[in-house]
């Protein structure tokens, strides 16, 4: 056993003593910040809009797993009153008439969270139904590839301060892959359902379908499936993408024993063109649409399997008077159990050498093929409920350990005098193989929410493996309970960790490197103010050793340190049937030798919503606007599967604009809208995202949702 161990050890019976020592729960709602979990406005607004988090009437039976286990043949202890209140944001739909409140959902971290969170529903309102696109479940605040489907870059400076292996996967494809963390639980008293299809021009397709339903008084399942189907508007920028999950839910009469479960698969496949040969003679006649790589085609595959349980521990005794039992809480275990299967492939039947600037591994194969195979456990253990005996912990704490094994393997040279071809006469390939493990021991810490002044914390060591002795800490301090309609949070991370596996090793047929950086070192101190009327955020990054791609390509590491500043601001006002959305990032570093972002990065919405036939159809319809300042767009490299620096090109301001209609109509809802406004404008210039993928003009979507609540 590790020599770090008995220190874990020490502590777990010292904090368990403790709890037994002086063992009335305590709730919060779910406005208020996850403790351990980045919640910016700068990345959050949009991913779930403020209406969705509330209901005007929420039933006590919803709220989730704050209760003592029931005890056998006996009354369940007396619980306090709660008091549900709503956070301090606009008025919900009046004239909405889906029965969301049927649909209660909840995340995994809801679920096994030690305070009261109020479920989340389902989104029956139209503010955001014409963001049809999967990627805008991340945000709207992103650069893209002129099509959708395709790897997506945030606009605004955000990194992962989470430990662990980190393939990007999710930060480049968003939206349009499922993840267990992501899953939403949904709980409807029977059966929900939804279809979801959208059209577009140049063929554009989208269609996702979910399905829930209560197959037992303690048993949810659910499953999605989403395909995006997308040809494009211009030369080799295809996408044809599906993903699928199924998920189960159960928790024992008892309520000691909770099991969330899911089986997802994700598949990408998209054309890569390497950007337009001579962007300049394309502005002149867009029919000129030549590109740099005219075979090349990414893939990326992902299977996994998750299992997350817990067991209540802890007994009953008789009180004083014998009429009631008391329960003595010995505190929650947990075990979560992950498989994952990951595979990123790349083939070009026709390389262009001057076009990649490496000699080819081998001549013969086209396919690049990188497979990782993940298995991860973790045990926990935690002082959930809050509740033992006659008293109340004042706080939360839970203590891990988590074990992660893992191998990735990439091509490699065919090794001198070796065979080629086996005994079937079939192409072998050669690969090389890293495999790690590794332990992460952590704990967490968190007091009551609801309080007017509450604080947390978080710390874990990584031993072993390709993340051997990162550090990862944190701690966070709110002002203002649930009950204020001001409210201040502040929080102070700090990650020391080593930098993406593939910027340290990277073996494919066209590139290839070796390195061994410096361990990466981030700060962030953030401070968000919540207010009836508008949201403001703050962000400050000290950055140490910051590793990035050059404009080669090729992996640096900076070896000054840096500093980082973002400024965000939200508003959602309504002023009667008008309605005005605002998404505000400023952001400036202090160095040029890191990763590009624009200064400024924002979204504005301004529509109208009136009902007709007696309010049988309720309408909104307004106009989206998108600006960012001009700056050196970072360039996307398939091969490497990221973004790197380009100085050549100086990108113009983007400012586009959308029209769209939203309707719904008994349970359907719809949407009409044109997108890129202003390309009917004759002889405007093309607009670039990234360097140099053409957004199309101007195209027309339509996209219907229909929901089912038997």
């Amino acid at each position: 056993m590790h020599k770090s161990f008995p220190w874990l050890y020490t502590l777990f019976f010292i904090c368990f003593s403790i709890f037994c020592l002086t063992a009335t729960p305590v709730y919060t709602n779910t406005h208020l910040h996850y403790a351990f979990r980045s919640d910016t406005i700068i990345t959050d607004t949009i991913i779930r809009p403020f209406e969705n988090l509330i209901q005007d009437t929420i039933p006590i039976d919803t709220i989730p797993l704050d209760t003592l286990p029931s005890a056998p043949d006996t009354a369940e202890p007396e619980r306090p009153a709660r008091r549900v209140t709503h956070p301090p944001i606009r008025e919900k739909e009046k004239i909405d008439t889906l029965p969301a409140t049927m649909v209660p959902w909840y995340t995994e971290e809801q679920l096994q969270n030690p305070f009261a969170l109020r479920p989340q529903y389902a989104d029956t309102t139209l503010l955001n139904h014409h963001h049809y696109d999967f990627a805008t479940q991340e945000g709207l605040l992103f650069a893209q590839k002129g099509n959708i489907g395709h790897v997506h870059r945030r606009l605004y400076f955000s990194p992962d301060l989470s430990p662990g292996l980190k393939l990007n996967e999710y930060k480049l494809y968003g939206g349009y892959l499922f993840r267990h963390e992501d899953l939403r639980f949904y709980r409807p008293k029977h059966v929900f359902s939804e279809l979801f299809y959208v059209i577009g021009d140049d063929r554009e397709q989208l269609f996702s379908g979910k399905h829930n339903q209560k197959l037992h008084e303690n048993l949810h399942m659910g499953f999605q499936y989403k395909i995006v189907n997308s040809p494009g508007a211009f030369t080799r920028i295809g996408a044809r993408n599906s993903s699928f999950y199924f998920s189960g839910d159960y928790l024992s009469t008892n309520q000691r024993y909770q099991a969330l479960a899911s089986v997802i698969v994700n598949r990408v496949r998209n054309h890569e063109s390497g950007g337009l040969e001579d962007h300049q003679a394309f502005e002149l006649d867009d029919r000129s649409t030549f590109v740099n790589l005219e075979r090349a085609e990414s893939t990326f595959r992902d299977f996994s399997v998750n299992l997350r349980h817990f067991y209540q521990t802890g007994f009953y005794i008789a009180s004083d008077t014998g009429d009631q039992t008391r329960f003595i809480n010995l505190g929650r275990i947990n075990h979560d159990f992950s498989y994952k299967r990951t595979a990123f492939l790349y083939n070009d039947n026709n390389p262009l050498y001057p076009h990649y600037d490496f000699p080819r591994i081998d001549s013969v194969i086209t396919i690049d093929s990188t497979a990782i195979h993940r298995v991860e456990n973790l045990i926990s253990w935690s002082n959930f409920p809050l509740t033992s005996g006659r008293g109340t912990f004042p706080f939360n704490f839970k203590l891990y350990l988590k074990h992660s094994s893992y191998t990735i393997e990439q091509p490699d040279f065919i090794p001198e005098g070796a065979d080629t071809l086996n005994e079937d006469n079939e192409r072998i390939y050669y690969a090389t193989k890293n495999s790690y493990n590794e332990w992460v021991q952590g704990i967490e810490l968190q007091s009551d929410q609801r309080r007017f002044l509450s604080f947390g914390g978080h710390a874990s060591i990584t031993l072993g493996g390709y993340h051997d002795e990162d550090i990862h800490a944190g701690g966070f301090l709110n002002i203002g309970g649930a009950e204020s309609r001001y409210n201040l949070s502040n929080r102070l991370t700090y990650a020391l960790t080593e930098a993406p596996f593939f910027y340290n090793k990277l073996s494919v047929n066209n590139i290839r490197w070796e390195n061994d950086f410096d361990k990466i070192q981030i700060i962030n101190l953030s401070s968000r103010l919540t207010t009836p009327f508008i949201t403001l955020e703050g962000n400050y990054y000290l950055l140490d050793r910051m590793v990035y791609l050059n404009e080669e390509a090729l992996p640096v590491q900076n070896t000054t340190e840096l500093g980082y500043f973002t400024l965000g601001a939200f508003s959602d006002l309504q002023f009667g049937w008008l309605g005005l959305r605002n998404h505000v990032v400023l952001q400036q570093g202090s160095s040029e030798n890191f990763e590009n972002y624009p200064s400024l990065v924002s979204y504005h919405s301004i529509y109208a919503h009136f009902g007709l036939s007696d309010r049988a159809m309720i309408n909104k319809v307004g106009f989206d606007f998108y600006y960012n300042t001009g700056y050196n767009a970072m360039a996307w490299s398939p091969v490497a599967r990221a973004f790197h620096l380009q100085n050549d090109h100086l990108m113009q301001d983007k400012f586009l604009v959308d029209v769209f209609w939203n309707a719904k109509v008994s349970n359907a809802r719809l949407f009409l809208k044109y997108q890129n406004l202003l390309g009917l404008i004759p002889d405007i210039r093309h607009h670039y995202d990234i360097p140099f993928y053409p957004i199309p003009q101007s195209m027309f979507k339509f996209g219907v949702s229909w929901m089912f609540f038997n």
